[in-house]
């Protein structure tokens, strides 16, 4: 029994540590109490961010604000102003957010915003709220009724020439905008295959959106906007190495090389019209894709879209440039449903580290119970069998008979 509770526990121990930790990643759900410890974390990583002086809180807090808004970086400014209360201390943060949540217009970020910006200089505060376009006014004006958009004249019509022929459709489609023509997708074919692949990640990317672009159905139009994403991220060189091999892994596994290359080989030759050379090699993207490697793809893709939503599309550039894999960018989704905009300015003072604040607990559950229950009980199983063991192999001594009176 003794050699068979030492082999079993270990097992037992490492069995509980591994899934204690495995709830302790990022949350895969978007709960509510998941968003809520999130944000809580984001408050207390801001408030040790200020520094431990009440006097010099305020100062410190001014000075992250106007260098900001000196570096035209307005999503971390609005991520700095929002964070006011936190980093503000006791007595200014409760004046910041009593003010907030007296407001009533705007959105609660706004509220927050113009609420902080009485803790700055009348200058600065004014150069903030040119720079954010903050409205002046709580009064809604409703938007009139849009004319008629006037026929394209020659000029107009010859610049959105590309666009047209790229998709032969009748009408300007926003998501060739963002992708690109046919056209490009075939000249970076020709460069893949000749052994050009310093931009590969982009080249399939394109690829894999202008086949989805002709369904449409949301989930589509989300993942061209995350294409769209990760080309300026590329563009911008504002992906980090890490991250670049994971985006390389997933675009392969959805368009496998030993499939794609010889389609396109076959796609590209011969002589043929731009029009036809397009068509073609999107064909042979179409026919080269691996459902299951795209459905990986695409989840990924809906995290970028989603941070984009909650955020904007240079915030998440911001976040991008520190995510290194799958469980990065689904901290960094996490950050942005909890903070918004705070996520941005966390991640400017914190680097990568920052993201970790969206990790979560050890999750205390039925079956972590038991397995702690178990692991004490075959703990203390162990050292009866021990004591057992060593009191037969070392009995205690018989005491010496006492001498006897007459």
């Amino acid at each position: 029994m003794f050699n068979s509770l030492l082999i079993l526990l270990p097992v037992i121990g490492a069995n509980t540590v591994r899934k204690a930790y495995e709830g302790a990643g990022v949350a895969e759900s978007t709960s509510i109490d998941a968003i809520r410890q999130t944000t809580d974390r984001l408050d207390r990583e801001f408030r040790q961010l200020a520094p431990k002086e009440e006097n010099r809180k305020l100062p410190f807090w001014q000075d992250k604000v106007q260098g900001a808004l000196e570096d035209k970086d307005t999503d971390a400014l609005r991520g700095y102003l929002i964070a006011a209360p936190a980093m503000l201390g006791n007595e200014l943060g409760k004046q910041v957010r009593a003010r907030a949540e007296a407001e009533t217009r705007g959105s609660a970020d706004d509220r927050y915003i113009r609420a902080a910006l009485q803790q700055l200089p009348e200058t600065i505060a004014r150069s903030i709220e040119y720079e954010l376009g903050l409205p002046e006014s709580p009064v809604e004006v409703p938007e009139p009724e849009a004319p008629p958009e006037p026929a394209p004249s020659d000029a107009a019509a010859e610049d959105l020439g590309e666009v047209l022929e790229a998709g032969a459709r009748p009408e300007l489609d926003w998501r060739f905008k963002l992708l690109g023509s046919y056209a490009d997708l075939a000249t970076m074919s020709q460069r893949w295959i000749g052994g050009d692949y310093s931009d590969a990640i982009v080249f399939k990317l394109t690829g894999i959106g202008l086949v989805q672009q002709g369904i449409s159905d949301g989930l589509s139009d989300a993942n061209i906007r995350a294409v769209s994403i990760v080309k300026s991220a590329s563009r911008s060189k504002r992906r980090t190495p890490q991250f670049t091999d994971y985006l390389d892994s997933l675009t392969g596994a959805a368009v496998p090389r030993d499939v794609l290359a010889p389609a396109l080989e076959e796609a590209l030759a011969g002589f043929n019209t731009t029009d036809v050379r397009g068509m073609r090699v999107l064909r042979a993207f179409e026919q080269s894709i691996d459902p299951a490697g795209l459905a990986r793809l695409e989840a990924e893709l809906e995290q970028i879209d989603k941070i984009a939503t909650l955020t904007s599309p240079t915030a998440t550039l911001t976040l991008l440039s520190v995510v290194q894999d799958g469980t990065d960018l689904r901290r960094a989704r996490m950050l942005a449903e909890a903070g918004g905009m705070q996520a941005v300015a966390l991640v400017k003072e914190r680097g990568n580290e920052g993201l970790r604040v969206a990790d979560a607990g050890v999750s205390w559950n039925t079956s972590m119970v038991l397995e702690i229950m178990s692991l004490t009980a075959a703990g203390m199983l162990l050292f009866w069998v021990a004591l057992s063991t060593l009191r037969i192999y070392f009995p205690r001594k018989p005491g010496k008979a006492e001498p006897q009176g007459i």
